[in-house]
């Protein structure tokens, strides 16, 4: 538990990251399932009430912390492209997936008994819809009206899958993305005339 004692915030954004933070040590400390808003007033040092006055409920906490972590990682990704790292499809995918293991308050999500939290924000996640189909349409290859977020939606669904099922190995999961992955997300269907 936190010894800090909550104080007023002149910015927004820097209790909402202070929040965020305590959260991230609920989460890690209780099991993201089983913190509860308690558990992360305690952990900021702070009320509920002030919990609840930037965060309406749990399910609005999960998924401001998912996204803040979403977009560090996209920065992060970002960054490793201007020094020069791989930059197709599917070293973002294995790049994505190593910082989010590489990160304890991350991987927690994934755990067993974590598992609904996550796959409950990524079906309701408009940012990470909205970055899966940023992902996809970089391939700038001519799709029918849908066929791209419903790509995006099965690659976001493959991440969260490797995530919580890992391979055997890192370069067991680059072949399962390699070959069942990019492929579907990649190549433009062949249509049935009817």
């Amino acid at each position: 538990m936190s010894n800090s004692r909550w104080r007023r915030h002149a910015d927004v954004d820097h209790a909402v990251d202070e929040l965020l933070d305590a959260a991230g040590g609920a989460f890690a400390t209780f099991g993201v399932a089983s913190a509860t808003m308690v558990d992360v007033a305690r952990m900021a040092g702070c009320s509920r009430a002030t919990l609840y006055r930037y965060f309406p409920d749990q399910g609005s906490l999960h998924l401001a912390y998912v996204h803040r972590a979403t977009l560090r990682i996209a920065h992060q990704l970002a960054a490793d492209r201007e020094a020069g790292a791989p930059d197709t499809l599917v070293e973002r995918i294995v790049a994505g997936i190593a910082y989010v293991r590489a990160d304890p308050l991350l991987a927690v999500w994934f755990e067993p008994e974590n598992m609904a939290v996550p796959i409950t924000v990524s079906q309701s996640s408009t940012l990470l819809q909205t970055m899966s189909v940023g992902l996809i349409g970089q391939l700038n290859e001519p799709l029918a009206h849908g066929e791209l977020e419903r790509r995006a939606e099965w690659m976001l669904r493959s991440i969260v899958m490797l995530l919580a099922m890992p391979g055997p190995d890192e370069e067991a999961e680059r072949s399962m993305i390699e070959q069942f992955v990019v492929p579907v997300i990649a190549t433009t269907p062949v249509r049935s005339q009817t």
